[in-house]
């Protein structure tokens, strides 16, 4: 348990934007026959981790490698310049970034790979003129328990390998900004159910709905997932150098061509003629950031973990109505606890929904239950920071003023941007106005 709260404890900061109007000492309480929030809905988690940087590789016809930030190039890009330098950008890949973030479906915990790159068309294809380019993204969806795979705990270094993340759901959302930010035909709701409303307060970015559209249709059985993602990765140290060459490789379920195409037979060549190539620190920080969001529910627990660890998982996702119930449930069966994280993460999601009364009390109670472990310290002083933006909001600014400049003598400097904005104090000379 305790390591799982080490794992999770990145706090997500109250913005300073405005909230849908509700009564900020008033709570209705949350009655019903479903205390996680379990229906049949998904919410996609904030970003987890990234991969924003790195080369392409390619081996060119004349026999030379050539490569390219975050592009694999043409195999005669060294010879071949008939080709429009828009479509040239493209390479055999590319990539703008690689993300993963989270989705529950059901009680199961998967993952969101995105792979946003660079994309285009002509305007005239037969004639190949007036090249149009656009960004587009493609997402695969597996279990979180895959991640596990992709960087095993023993690195096999010098050895490729290739995991089958035998994804439930995939899709390509091409031209996505056009697509989702002009389409006002988009709605979330068509495809989740009423509890959806809870997250009305919540910015939901638009482009998860295809996402989440795509995860709905399957478990109601609407259609059916013939997408699959093949990951080959080739941790490689040499000398004092440790990268990791990567293919992201799209496939389908059919059994046959998955056998063949991960046997070890072909692990090698699949480097042979082009890759991705990161630092392995990149890699390692990819994979190892969105693992510690994982929880193992297999193990055995008592009640408290087990309510603390849903409130968790509701809370990574967003469904900050499922999370404070269970934070709920969990201090009914442990309410002498002297965790201050639940509190802190109980704060959080009230304030989240515009509670900011009943958030400011858990925050005291958090602040209250100071750790003793050094490691907690500088969680436990955020508090501070987001009490003082719940007394904001219910208009006490001397009270939020307080809070801050408390935090910052604690410890939290970022809190000397709010202290200027809001309260008109500069603490911190270095920071540039």
């Amino acid at each position: 348990m305790k390591q799982q709260k080490i794992f999770f404890l990145i706090m997500l900061f109250l913005t300073m934007t405005s909230y849908a109007q509700v009564d900020p000492c008033s709570k209705s309480s949350a009655d019903g026959g479903d205390p996680y929030g379990l229906l049949d809905y998904s919410i996609l988690s904030p970003i987890q981790s990234a991969i924003t940087s790195g080369d392409g590789w390619s081996l060119q016809d004349n026999g030379t490698w050539a490569s390219s930030p975050q592009r694999i190039p043409y195999t005669d890009s060294r010879t071949n310049t008939s080709r429009q330098p828009g479509i040239d950008q493209l390479g055999l890949g590319n990539y703008i970034s690689i993300e993963l973030r989270k989705i529950m479906i059901k009680d199961e915990q998967y993952n969101v790979l995105i792979h946003r790159y660079k994309d285009g068309e002509y305007e005239f294809p037969y004639l190949k003129k007036g090249w149009i380019g656009f960004e587009s993204f493609d997402f695969y969806v597996f279990r979180s328990q895959k991640l596990a795979e992709l960087l095993p705990e023993d690195v096999p270094f010098n050895v490729p390998y290739i995991v089958d993340l035998e994804c439930f759901a995939t899709g390509k959302v091409k031209n996505y900004e056009k697509l989702i930010y002009k389409d006002k035909n988009l709605a979330l709701k068509s495809h989740a159910t009423g509890v959806i409303n809870s997250f009305a307060q919540n910015k939901i970015r638009m482009e998860d709905v295809h996402i989440i559209k795509e995860v709905q249709e399957l478990v109601a059985r609407k259609k059916v997932n013939d997408g699959n993602l093949l990951m080959a990765v080739y941790p490689i140290r040499s000398g004092g150098e440790q990268v990791v060459r990567f293919k992201m490789i799209p496939a389908n379920r059919n059994q046959n061509l998955i056998r063949i195409q991960t046997s070890p037979d072909n692990w090698y060549d699949l480097f042979d003629y082009q890759f991705y190539e990161v630092n392995f620190n990149t890699y390692e920080r990819f994979i190892r950031d969105s693992q510690q969001y994982f929880i193992d529910f297999d193990s055995p627990t008592d009640q408290y973990t087990s309510h603390y660890n849903w409130g968790l998982l509701r809370y990574q996702i967003g469904d900050y109505d499922g999370a404070e119930r269970a934070f709920s449930l969990a201090l009914q069966e442990n309410p002498n606890t002297t965790d201050f994280m639940i509190y802190a993460l109980r704060g959080n999601a009230l304030s989240k929904m515009g509670y900011y009364c009943d958030a400011i009390l858990d925050y005291d109670r958090a602040i209250n239950l100071k750790p003793t472990r050094v490691a907690d310290y500088a969680n436990w002083i955020k508090n501070y920071y987001n009490r003082g933006v719940a007394k904001y909001y219910i208009g006490n600014t001397t009270g939020s003023c307080e809070d801050w400049l408390k935090a910052y003598d604690l410890g939290y400097g970022s809190a000397d941007e709010i202290l200027y904005k809001y309260c008109n104090r500069r603490l911190n000379q270095t920071v540039s106005r």
